[in-house]
Formats: structure tokens, sequence, C-alpha cells
């Protein structure tokens, strides 16, 4: 065995680099082993502004604004399905308007800055080092086995091992407590593209999301002028295309709208195109003795409301807190110190979900995008989409639970309408 640390963070991504942040500025001794070289690639680009306090606490938030990310106030929504209207998602209109703004970041230039943050902040970091197997002693884990860009093998022991591994998922595929979430079977196409144009009925900045039939698009500008093109679909959809590679699949996909087509008249690809599938995904455990999961190892929601950072950072944040407490306490992390943690973790990501899984109803996403919904219920709403989602006040949960009760109720009409002997149309 080699050197012992507090923690052994799997990950240098959002959610490892926070932990690791959080747990260096606590004084503890934190160690992120990180299987690539940063920067690199990495989809996910569009922040929420309940990110913004997290990065405060952080100590990164100023490294942050002067790093130039392109101002995010909100986001556009087309319902070009039934043709029935758009949403306009202002953050400044919330019910909660402390955090008006976002950012739009290139997660490469991102993710390395938050990780040299680490850093700087006292954690210990090796990249082009990928973790080969979580040690256990009993139920209990104690380290990892690692291994370096030169090949070599090294057992390297921790007090705490977190799992950051992003959608790799590295402990709960360990120890097969992976689920992938039947409702969300998706498939997504994205890459970086220049010189698209930009709708005069859109606010600049802000992240576009125009729904067509069997496929939603995001279009994500960043401060240099190129943007983050992405289309996600069911998967059995993408065998009507017949299109033998990633490049034409991801054309055919962009043709299915003719707005999408419109924005892009002119443009130029200039990355290439990457792929993901089935990756809306939970694990049935996020602590153990000895070990927690954070961000996206521990659930993986759908990206259309762009939640993916934001959760890495929340968990990641409550996570160091419990890790630190326990560690103070009785020098060890026990799979009870870590219950709080998780119930608040899931109720994160339940949060969030109702509002993934509506956004495919089409009755849900008809009403989202009513022409003037109660304002109450509008600012409840934009605010969930904010990432106001931690500890929500009673007038919140009422307008938000009220929406999704008059979704239920319109379905339940719709459907018996439908029926023979039905109520009337």
């Amino acid at each position: 065995m080699t050197e012992s640390y507090d923690a052994i963070v799997i990950g240098g991504g959002p959610a490892g680099s926070t932990v690791a942040t959080a747990l260096a500025r606590a004084g503890r001794r934190a160690l992120v082993l990180e299987k690539e070289k940063f920067p690199r690639f990495h989809v996910g680009e569009s922040l929420l502004p309940f990110s913004l306090p997290i990065f405060e606490r952080l100590g990164v938030a100023e490294k942050i604004r002067a790093a130039g990310y392109q101002k995010k106030f909100g986001a556009f929504f087309w319902n070009d399905v039934t043709g029935s209207g758009t949403r306009p998602v202002i953050f400044a209109d919330a019910l909660d308007d402390r955090h008006p703004m976002a950012y739009q970041v290139k997660r490469a230039e991102f993710d390395a800055l938050l990780l040299s943050h680490s850093a700087a902040s006292g954690a210990h970091v090796r990249e082009e080092t990928s973790v080969e197997d979580v040690l256990f002693e009993g139920r209990r884990a104690v380290g990892v086995r690692a291994r370096g860009k030169d090949g070599r093998e090294e057992e390297i022991r921790a007090r705490v091992v977190v799992d950051a591994s992003g959608q790799g998922a590295f402990l709960s595929k360990r120890l097969g407590t992976r689920r992938f979430d039947s409702k969300l079977k998706r498939a997504a196409l994205f890459a970086h593209y220049e010189g698209i144009r930009w709708p005069a009925d859109a606010r600049p900045g802000d992240i576009l999301l125009p729904v067509a039939e069997g496929v939603w698009y995001w279009v994500i500008p960043f401060s240099d002028g190129s943007m983050s093109v992405g289309a996600v679909y069911d998967p059995a959809l993408a065998k009507e295309s017949g299109a033998p590679s990633l490049e034409e699949r991801f054309e055919w996909l962009l043709a299915r709208s003719p707005r999408m087509l419109d924005f892009l008249g002119g443009a130029r690809r200039t990355s290439k195109v990457f792929a993901i599938s089935d990756y809306s995904a939970t694990s049935g455990k996020m602590r153990g003795d000895g070990y927690v999961l954070v961000g996206d190892a521990a659930t993986f929601l759908d990206p259309v409301f762009s939640t993916g950072v934001f959760l890495a950072l929340a968990t990641g944040e409550r996570a160091a807190a419990a890790v630190d407490d326990a560690l103070s306490r009785h020098g060890r992390l026990d799979a009870r110190d870590l219950a709080a943690y998780e119930k608040e973790a899931k109720k994160l990501f339940a949060r969030f979900r109702r509002f993934v899984y509506g956004f495919y109803d089409p009755v849900f996403f008809e009403g989202f995008c009513t022409p003037d919904p109660p304002e109450k219920m509008r600012k409840a709403v934009t605010t969930v989409l904010a990432g106001g989602v931690e500890n929500p006040p009673f007038v919140q949960t009422f307008w938000t639970q009220l929406m999704l009760l008059v979704v239920g109720f319109d379905r339940v009409t719709q459907r018996l309408r439908r029926r023979p002997g039905g109520a009337p149309a």
C-alpha cells in the first residue's frame, strides 16, 4: 500500500472537483484520480442559476466570472409538434428571483478550471490515472487500485472513497446497483458549430430548445460565437434513418425540424459528432461503509432542463459536508452517517425528475407552452427550472403541485373522451 488519504475521489468532473475542493478547504487530505487529461470535450454546457451560490461557497466564483463565459438569462422552448406555442423561461421572473443569471460554458475549459481550483485549494490531483477497482475489507471501502499513465498499478488507502465517475458509474456497476430509467430511454447526438443564425424572437445567450415529432434539440451559444447543437431522440427512431454513420444520422435528425434547418443554414460543424445512449440511470444505493456516490454516478436525468452540473455541485457539496462531519466525529465514514445526505439527494433528483417526465407527456408540454399560464404557477415552475429545488417554500410547492394535478386531470379527461361511451367531446 502507498500513502493514505482522508478521501479518494474517482473522477475530476464538477462533482469530483466539488467534493475535493470542499474537503481540502475543510483541511482534509483529498486525492482526485481522473482517467483523462484535462481539458477534454464533454457535453452538458448549460448551467443553472442556483449553481452560482455554490461557486461562491467553493471560492471559485471570481475565477468563473473572470473566464468570460456567455451569460444565460433563460431558455426558449418551441412546441413544433402541434404548433401550439412557445415558452420563454426568464430566470429573473422566478418566484425566487435571487439568481437571475447563469452561464453557458465549454465543458473542456470549465471542468479544467474547477479541477485546477481543487488543486489550488489543497487537493491532490492525478490526471491520466484510472481506477481499476475499489478495495473493500468486508463491506467497508478502504481504498482503490489505480493505474497511472505509465501503466504501473498501485493500491492507495483512504478512509473514504467518493464515486464521482459520472455516467461511467464505477461503483454502482461494480456493486450491481445501477438501474436504467425505462421512462427515459433516450439517445443523443451532438456537436459544435459556427455561423448559426440566431432567431429574432429569442434573447442572445439563452439556450434554445425546439421540440419536433420524436426529437427535441438544443442550441447553446458560447462567448466565442460558436454553439453546441444536440438532438435527443428515442433510439428506435434512428432505425428509420438507415444512416450508417453518426454524422449522417445526426444530419437526418436535424433535417426533421424546419426550424433547426433554418438555424443551421450556412453554419459549419467544427467538431466530430458525439453520441450517448441509454443515459438516464440511477444507483439503488448511494452510500455504504466508507463510500458515497455523487452527481451522475448517483443519478443522471435526461438533459432537457440542464440539471446535470447543478446536481453534481449540489450533491458533491452535501456529500463533502457529511464526510467531513463523520471524520470529525469518529474518524471513519459509516453508511448511517450518509442517511441524511442520501435522503436530500433523492429529493433533489425527484423534484427535477417529475418535470422531465412531464416534458415527454404531450398533455404536460401542451400546458407548459400555453400562452398565458397563471402568474404564480409560471413563477414557481421557473424557479424549479432555475435550480431552486433545495428547501422550496410552501408557495412554490403548492403551485408546482397544482400544475401537475391539472395536467393529470386533463390527461384523464382526454382518455375518457377517446373511449367508447366516455364523456362527450
